[in-house]
């Protein structure tokens, strides 16, 4: 605000310098062309100042549409500028830009006098929530823009922001649960050793499955299929512990649900404040850390995928009760680093990087 009045008084400094300095002229020359050079500078002045009376005050901008946005990604975003009653006098440039982005994101609009626009500004939010305006900034300037007028609007949402999306560290989260446990994908537990049936051998079947001893008998390849452990269910906990990575955490599990929603099947569970009656589809938007640490859920034969920016006392205490009737895997932060802990493994998982065990 303070950069455009200083650049409104040093427009008007220069103008009020240059027709002083005309009238300066005709006053001591005393000549026609002297006069007739002012009157026409007189007259373009008001000329100028009428085009510029219109008054932005009437002017709205709606959103044409509502959808999700996340953290740090850029976003097309659709407005609509209009005047609920057209003015004959236009103004002669109107000047539209986001408060967030003033120094980018600028849409002009020659000889505006009302009628309905379709606006698109690339967004790229910078902060997670959900926010019910959205601050724009209307400019409107005379044919030489020698002076101007602004006015701050603001866009009527709600604007839901996400947290950041991170594809890439995802897939490798995603690599190194599949690495600590193959069978982390299959509906059921690891093969057992008790045969469960034979049956005929099928194209594509592994040749280490083929009872050779059966196959001698009956002079054809049989297959002996075995027994697997209970069927268990993958399920995915954000356990929201105050803490300075809890941001950092939260776009990690954002990210990761994202990307395996169409992989496989699992359940979620999500320890966090969350204000009473919100939906589904905004939580992440919403969500604050505890106030103080909650206890965990009781699951039973779950292939359980914990996420938390710390380990606590009362945390471990409970995953070694979960440990008995569950699969676990740990994700957590040491410093700046992302570990994986299962079982007694610790694998440190760097951003692009390999998969470093300790």
């Amino acid at each position: 605000m303070k950069g455009y009045v200083s650049t409104n008084l040093i427009r008007a400094f220069r103008f009020a310098l240059f027709y002083s300095s005309i009238f300066l002229y005709t006053i001591v020359f005393n000549n026609p062309t002297g006069w007739a050079l002012f009157f026409f500078l007189t007259f373009l002045l008001l000329a100028d100042l009428i085009l510029l009376a219109p008054s932005l005050k009437k002017i709205q901008v709606h959103s044409s549409e509502h959808t999700l946005y996340e953290v740090n990604r850029q976003h097309k975003i659709k407005l609509e500028i209009f005047r609920y009653r057209p003015t004959l006098l236009r103004i002669p440039m109107l000047t539209i830009t986001l408060a967030e982005n003033v120094s980018v994101q600028k849409q002009v609009l020659p000889l505006y006098s009302g009628q309905s626009k379709q606006l698109v500004f690339n967004w790229q939010p910078t902060k997670r929530g959900v926010f019910e305006q959205l601050p724009l900034i209307l400019v409107g300037s005379d044919v030489f823009q020698l002076f101007s007028k602004q006015k701050t609007l603001f866009v009527t949402g709600p604007f839901v922001i996400l947290p950041m999306l991170q594809l890439d560290l995802a897939e490798q989260v995603y690599q190194h649960l599949l690495a600590a446990s193959p069978n982390f994908t299959a509906p059921f537990g690891d093969q057992t050793f008790t045969v469960r049936n034979f049956r005929n051998y099928n194209t594509g079947d592994p040749l280490n499955s083929v009872d050779w001893k059966q196959s001698g008998k009956r002079n054809e390849l049989i297959i002996k299929e075995f027994e697997h452990e209970t069927k268990t269910n993958t399920h995915f906990l954000f356990y929201g512990l105050s803490d300075e990575k809890f941001e950092e955490l939260l776009s990690l599990y954002y990210s990761l649900i994202h990307l395996v929603e169409k992989r496989l099947s699992f359940e979620e569970t999500i320890l966090a404040t969350i204000p009473d009656s919100t939906s589904k589809e905004i939580q992440l938007a919403l969500m604050t850390p505890l106030r103080k640490e909650c206890p965990l859920p009781t699951f039973s034969n779950k292939k359980l995928v914990i996420f938390a920016p710390k380990k606590t006392e009362y945390l471990e205490m409970q995953l070694t009760s979960l440990q008995k009737k569950n699969d676990i895997f740990l994700f957590t932060f040491e410093g700046e680093m992302i570990c994986l802990h299962w079982k007694d493994q610790v694998t440190v998982i760097k951003k692009g990087g390999p998969i470093l065990e300790k």
